[in-house]
This record gives structure tokens, C-alpha cells and sequence, in this order.
């Protein structure tokens, strides 16, 4: 049984929002908060298949109680906002990785625009983690066979990276299975600061911190295509510094793609 949670003080957005769902998903099970510490509260005691957030809580902005949901919920989240600025911008700033959160639904919602994200991203399951197409130079380094065995080595490069793995063209032959453990080479930006006119210090944005040294991250295989020599990888065991670096580097990527975020 499919079950989506709606987190809105709007009486009549809620109405809205579980009469598509129920149109859309026969017998669907809608449940409702109208705080994001009751829609936090939920997730805790159990995962749905699906959440609509709006941006305008009592007690939180859509954009920090996704933040927090993202920390023990994996499932789509559409956000849901009276059409401004602020809101294009605070997505772009904080949420520009994933795909679902990043085309938000404008209100008064409106029956065919929240269905496309029904569709999108419950029934077909589109992919949440946005990824962005890089060229950047890799190496991959695997375990060695047994004791005093070098750990075989292949250079490659980075087609596609997102906050949950990546995409490898490698350059030559590496043997790899699903679920091994890989080190993955990557240069992250170094979380620089500058100081404010009032002297306070605050981080740079990724378009202009510096770029840190080569970062090894661990990684398991996803899948492996020998043909091709390609393979893709998920993070799986990130420090937070690490995923850090991470997000300042795509969100840098992303600065170009901004006007067509708040857009769509």
C-alpha cells in the first residue's frame, strides 16, 4: 500500500495535495503534519513512500526540514511554495543536488503539476541524486589478492558525479565485482574563509574556495560493464569533511545552472 506523508499548515493545500494522490494512487494512505517537528516524528516511526513539503511551516522553512529529512529519509520529497525568489535562491543555495526537490511545485498546487512529479518520481522512480557530467581524471585502486600483492591500479575518468556516487570510464582493463570496496581519487575544494565587512568569518562559496589536495574516497561497485569499461560507484563511507568537499565542488558545478532551476 502506498502511503504519503503531506507536511502543510494549509488546510486547503492539504485537501489539494491528498485529493491528487488519492486520484492518482487508488487506496493510497495520506497522512498529515502541519509542523516539521511532527513531520520529523513520523519519519522516525516510519518511511512513506513519498512527502510533500511546504516551504512555509510554524515552525521551519521547507528548505531546512528537507535538509533534516535528508539525514534518515532516501525517498522523493517535492517541495511546495507560493512562487518568490527567496525560495528559487534557498533551493538553489542548499538543495541544487537533487532532482525531485529541485523542480518545487509553485502554489495554489495545481492538479497536472503535482501529477508529473507523481509520476516522475514515484511511479517511474527518476533518479533523486542529480548528476552532473565532469571530465575529471581518476584513478581507481582495488584490494590486493593476498598478502604482499599489490593493489591493482586503473586510470580513468569521471563522467558523471553526484552525493551518491559516480560514473568511471576506465582506461584500461580492471577487474572489479559488484558490492567490492574501491578507492576512488578526486580533488575536493578546501573549505577556504574570508571575513565580512564587520569582520565576521565566513565560508566562501565553492565558485571561489580553493582547491584542496587529491582526496582518496571509498567506494563500493554498483555495476560494471567489462565491454565498455565503465562502471559506476556509490558513496557509502564519506566523512563529513569529505562530503563537505563534495558539495562545495557540485555546487559550483551547479552555479551555471541556476537561472534554469528557478525556472522550471
Amino acid at each position: 500500500m502506498t502511503t504519503i506523508l503531506i507536511a502543510d499548515a494549509c488546510k486547503s493545500s492539504l485537501v489539494m495535495s491528498s485529493e491528487v494522490f488519492k486520484d492518482k494512487i487508488p487506496g493510497a494512505i495520506v497522512l498529515v503534519s502541519t509542523t516539521g517537528k511532527d513531520c520529523l516524528a513520523q519519519l522516525q516511526s516510519g518511511k512513506p513512500d513519498m512527502c510533500v513539503v511546504d516551504f512555509d511551516l510554524p515552525d521551519a522553512d521547507g528548505i531546512s526540514l528537507i535538509t533534516a529529512m535528508r539525514k534518515i529519509y532516501d525517498g522523493p520529497i517535492l517541495l511546495t511554495a507560493y512562487p518568490d525568489n527567496i525560495v528559487g535562491e534557498a533551493v538553489t543555495e542548499e538543495l541544487f543536488a537533487f532532482n525531485d526537490v529541485s523542480g518545487w511545485i509553485r502554489k495554489p498546487v495545481k492538479f497536472d503539476e503535482l501529477s508529473v512529479k507523481i509520476d516522475q518520481f514515484l511511479v517511474e522512480q527518476h533518479r533523486l541524486g542529480r548528476r552532473f557530467d565532469v571530465g575529471y581524471k581518476t584513478q581507481l585502486v582495488g584490494k590486493g589478492a593476498g598478502r604482499g600483492k599489490r593493489s591493482p591500479k586503473v586510470a580513468g575518468k569521471i563522467v558523471n558525479l553526484s552525493l551518491g556516487g559516480v560514473c568511471i570510464a576506465l582506461d584500461g582493463p580492471f577487474k572489479m565485482k559488484g558490492g567490492e570496496e574501491i578507492t576512488l581519487s578526486i580533488s575536493l575544494p578546501s573549505a577556504a574563509k574570508e571575513v565580512t565587512p564587520k569582520g565576521q568569518g565566513r565560508t566562501r562559496s565553492a565558485a571561489t574556495a580553493g582547491k584542496g589536495a587529491e582526496t582518496k574516497l571509498k567506494a563500493t561497485v554498483a555495476w560494471h560493464d567489462e565491454g565498455s569499461k565503465t562502471a559506476g560507484l556509490r558513496f557509502e563511507k564519506m566523512s563529513d569533511l569529505q562530503r563537505r568537499g563534495l558539495e562545495s565542488l557540485l555546487k559550483g558545478l551547479s552555479i551555471g545552472a541556476a537561472s534554469e532551476i528557478r525556472t522550471k
